[in-house]
């Protein structure tokens, strides 16, 4: 039977040293690629912690921490419900690319740059936490 998803997102901001952990992620039907946070759908039998560190180990190899939930919100785009969580690598800092059908590029970006990377909308809260961030 196939897994069926929440119509939930979780985003893992996760955090080393003043730099965020983000992915270029491949869009179907866009020649532009996208920089954002891990993450993606809560699938229906887990919980939205589950399913963050979930994909921040599918996504990018690491198993991390979660240190806080920092908001949930409807995103003004795509009218998903998004939540957003605060994490560390659990051990190790190397990533590598786990989903490479949808991801191009995973980079330790420094908390003062990440928000020059987005395209999209990022709630003034979290751009908050990022800037509050930087060393």
């Amino acid at each position: 039977m196939a897994e069926t998803f929440k119509s939930k997102v979780v985003l893992a901001l996760i955090e080393k040293s003043g730099k965020f952990l983000l992915i270029r992620r491949k869009i179907a039907g866009i020649s532009e690629l996208r920089w954002a946070f891990p993450g993606g759908t809560v699938g229906e039998a887990e919980s939205d912690e589950q399913a963050v560190i979930r994909h921040a180990k599918d996504e990018v190899g690491i198993t991390v921490t979660i240190k806080e939930n920092l908001l949930e919100r409807i995103h003004p785009d795509t009218r998903w419900t998004v939540s957003y969580f605060y994490c560390v690598p659990k051990d190790t800092t190397k990533t590598k690319i786990g989903e490479p059908h949808e991801i191009a590029e995973i980079a330790w970006v420094p908390a003062n740059e990440v928000l020059h990377k987005f395209t999209s909308d990022v709630d003034p809260k979290i751009q908050k936490f990022v800037l509050s961030q930087a060393k």
